[in-house]
């Protein structure tokens, strides 16, 4: 990992330790998900047979449910970045560095597909 991502090894533990961090971030969030369908199939699910209309209610709600879920932690995500973001320009800025970020290479395909290739480190 660290001759493609070109860090150093303590820069490169970071990156690891932010990786199984957002991981376990990913993995209490998608038990939330797993458990709105699961209380839908409790709550909803107690006759044998039912209506178009009956199944549409039922899955415009759950949709509301996952949308509202998934947003959540996409916004929860997005505060994430900003405090970890603000954490290295704090650091940057006790130096008189002045960091810049080049967000055209958050949608860099390659440099995904590097850190999804190694993602036996999280």
């Amino acid at each position: 990992m660290q001759a493609e991502l070109g860090l150093n090894d303590h820069h490169q533990n970071e990156v690891i330790n932010y990786m199984r961090f957002a991981r376990s971030k990913r993995g209490l969030r998608l038990k939330t998900v797993d458990s709105c369908f699961q209380d839908l199939k409790e709550s909803r699910l107690v006759e044998d047979t039912f209506t178009v209309d009956e199944v549409t209610d039922i899955l415009d709600g759950l949709q509301t449910v996952v949308h509202s879920e998934v947003e959540s932690e996409l916004i929860n995500t997005t505060y994430t970045n900003v405090l970890l973001l603000r954490q290295f320009f704090s650091q940057a800025e006790k130096w008189c560095l002045k960091l810049q970020t080049d967000i055209s290479e958050l949608e860099n395909s390659l440099c995904t597909e590097i850190f999804s290739s190694n993602n036996q480190f999280i």
